[in-house]
């Protein structure tokens, strides 16, 4: 916890104190705001020293702490409340949401650490505390009444740290722009102004430091760095976007800062290892390309003859389009592609959740970026790193003809079949921006605490809002998280294809005796054609699929099949890897096995196929996408168990376990789920 002195005066110990137990474990982020405000208080004659405590166990609280107030002795204690929740349902729900990422439930309480936080410090130190951060500006009179601090900052502090004698003798402190103090029982919020970006760099070594201390050097400067370190560039955003806080906390205004001080600080980082930066603004291209563009000249520049380069990303709007030759011109700027999730591809919901983009925009960016990204990735002999698909499905205006005509969308592009796995926000976070509830979730809102439900609306404690439209349709809320994760899975990405377990399956359909008859009837028939690629795989994947036959038909010539019936059941058949869900383990020649034993009676299958409404299937399984199949088999089913019985019947005389099999491996590798609830959300119409 080295203290800054690099532009302020020297002085015993420090005059601030960062504190911050705020940051999101799921995500850790070293605390921009110490970055900010130790520069800011620099600038104005005071040392600051930082401390987050996400590394610090809660029980080692105290003991820190009183090292810290011991080796700082600071003026003032600030504290910095990023955000008072994580906005993601399923670290508050009360069972473990479907589809939903490893997270530990009921976790993760901002607030509540941060109130825990001030009482400790009341308990060893009698010096001022002040709180402010992104979180704390969102609710800043409930906050100061629950946290009860000396102070408190609603947006930028560069106005009371240029007077932090008078805050701190308790001086005038109604003419001080930003500040909130106390007054009587209660606190007085001052006048709120909206500064711009620093005009003056930011990063010291001392912060730096710091920020090598959080991650560990090797995560920041080493060959492998994987984390961004933020710089700004643009602060404010004019858009209304009914999920978003950003215009209030930090203005409806944007201000791009001088881009020389920008290269400053990124010179700056680069030169001591950093490669990694991301530009902090709510959007880079607000109205207009021309700021991204530049900053793409100005790191190209800031790289020539670099030998570690720095790459450099940011929020990009997908409006202002832009054309496929600018992506690239990106892209060798070192520029990556951020995040993005857009809320759906139906034009009147981006209206009423007021996106500045509409359904065009949204699928040129998505397809342009990820084709031009791989093709440069690939050019330049980089790995092409797992693709994920984001997505607002469940916003508030969400009904079942915007999913649906979303789904059917990215089924018309293939876009499922690009990504290897899909995150869908099935709820939204509640705030108020100053008039009422977000997009007025009242009705459907609820708050939740570490001891669960609460009885009213609490906009401190976590506030959410499932999607009206949907959980009646539905029929509840969990039932929304069902159906998502049926589509995350199975119509967004690879994701359910790629943890099949085909060896599961056959023991789940078969038997051993009835799989001893397929492979002599197979061993009989050696020249039987082999089957094609199977579905969803990609053209490169051909040759693991040729190889799991060959090993099929190998053990069936080398013995009928005994070696390889005895490796299915154990997981280890010969001359095949040891991943059972592999190309080259058991879930690849258990799924062989099965193509082969169902061509056997390749006429009968395809008749079955056709009654059902798929025609053509067993013979180019590869053209259908699991949206197809749901489609068509939705279309004359309510239920898979219908599906089962027509399949039954127009198998016509004799055994039809392999028929059977055949529909049974369509519905196990598409995900089938015919439910009648569901059709409404996937087909429009």
């Amino acid at each position: 916890m080295p203290v800054d002195r690099t532009t302020a005066r020297a002085r015993q110990g420090a005059d601030i104190l960062l504190l911050s137990a705020s940051n999101y474990p799921a995500l850790p982020i070293y605390p921009y705001a110490f970055v900010q405000v130790s520069a800011v208080a620099a600038r104005h004659g005071r040392t600051a020293a930082r401390l987050d405590l996400l590394h610090t166990p809660r029980e080692s609280w105290r003991t820190v702490l009183r090292a810290a107030l011991e080796r700082t002795d600071p003026l003032l204690i600030g504290i910095h409340l990023r955000q008072l929740d994580s906005i993601f349902i399923w670290n508050y729900a009360d069972y473990d949401l479907p589809g939903a990422p490893p997270v530990r439930r009921n976790s993760y309480w901002p607030f509540h650490d941060t109130r825990h936080l001030i009482a400790l410090l009341r308990e060893l130190t009698d010096r001022p505390v002040m709180v402010g951060g992104f979180g704390f500006t969102t609710r800043t009179r409930d906050l100061l009444e629950r946290l009860r601090p000396d102070f408190g900052v609603t947006g930028e502090p560069d106005e009371i740290l240029a007077r932090l004698d008078d805050v701190l003798a308790r001086r005038d402190l109604d003419r001080i722009p930003n500040l909130a103090h106390r007054s009587g029982t209660g606190y007085t919020v001052n006048p709120r102004v909206f500064l711009p970006p620093a005009d003056h760099p930011e990063y010291t070594e001392a912060v730096l430091r710091d920020l090598l201390d959080f991650y560990g050097p090797e995560r920041v400067t080493g060959p492998g760095a994987e984390v961004h370190v933020a710089v700004e560039i643009q602060r404010g955003c004019p858009y209304r976007c009914y999920f978003c806080t950003e215009p209030m906390v930090k203005g409806r205004r944007h201000r791009v800062r001088d881009l020389d001080v920008v290269m400053a600080d990124i010179t700056f980082l680069a030169d001591r290892g950093v490669s990694r930066i991301w530009l902090v603004c709510s959007e880079i291209n607000i109205g207009s390309n021309a700021l991204l563009f530049e900053m793409a000249a100005r790191m190209r520049r800031l790289n020539r003859g670099r030998a570690v380069p720095v790459h450099w990303t940011c929020y990009l709007l997908p409006n202002p389009p832009l054309a496929r030759a600018e992506i690239r011109m990106l892209l060798e700027s070192r520029f990556e592609p951020s995040w993005n999730q857009f809320t759906s591809y139906h034009d009147e919901n981006l209206r009423r959740t007021r996106v500045p983009y509409r359904t065009r925009h949204a699928i040129e960016a998505q397809i342009g970026w990820l084709e031009e990204d791989e093709a440069h990735r690939r050019a330049h002999g980089l790995p092409v790193p797992p693709r994920r698909l984001d997505m607002f499905l469940g916003n508030t205006y969400a009904t079942p003809e915007t999913v649906a005509t979303t789904l059917r969308t990215i089924n018309e592009l293939r876009l499922g079949e690009r990504f290897e796995d899909s995150f869908i926000t099935r709820a939204t976070r509640v705030f108020d921006i100053g008039d009422g509830l977000l997009a007025d979730t009242s009705a459907a809102a609820y708050s939740v605490g570490p001891e669960g439900l609460l009885d009213r609306i609490d906009l401190v404690h976590p506030t959410f809002s499932y999607p009206p439209a949907l959980v009646e349709a539905l029929g509840g809320a969990r039932a929304v998280d069902e159906f998502f994760a049926h589509v995350e899975k199975t119509f967004l990405s690879r994701a359910y294809r790629a943890r099949l377990d085909w060896r599961a399956f056959l023991s789940r359909h078969t038997d051993g005796q009835r799989l001893a008859a397929w492979c002599t009837r197979l061993r009989a028939a050696p020249g039987a054609p082999e089957p094609g690629p199977p579905p969803g795989r990609e053209p490169g994947e051909d040759t693991a699929v040729r190889t799991a036959v060959h090993t099929v038909r190998t053990a069936l010539a080398a013995d009928g099949g005994t070696a390889l019936l005895t490796g299915l059941r154990t997981g280890t058949p010969p001359d095949a890897g040891t991943d059972a869900d592999t190309d080259t383990g058991t879930g690849a020649l258990a799924r062989a096995l099965a193509e082969l034993a169902i061509d056997t009676e390749a006429d009968r299958v395809r008749a079955v196929f056709a009654a059902l409404g798929l025609p053509g299937y067993w013979d180019d399984r590869v053209a259908r996408t699991p949206y197809d199949i749901h489609a068509a088999l939705a279309a004359r089913f309510p239920t898979a168990d219908e599906v089962r019985a027509a399949a039954r019947a127009a198998a016509g005389p004799g055994d039809p376990a392999l028929p059977l099999l055949a529909v049974e491996y369509c519905l196990y590798d598409n995900n089938v789920q015919l439910r009648p609830e569901y059709a409404p959300l996937l087909f429009p119409g």
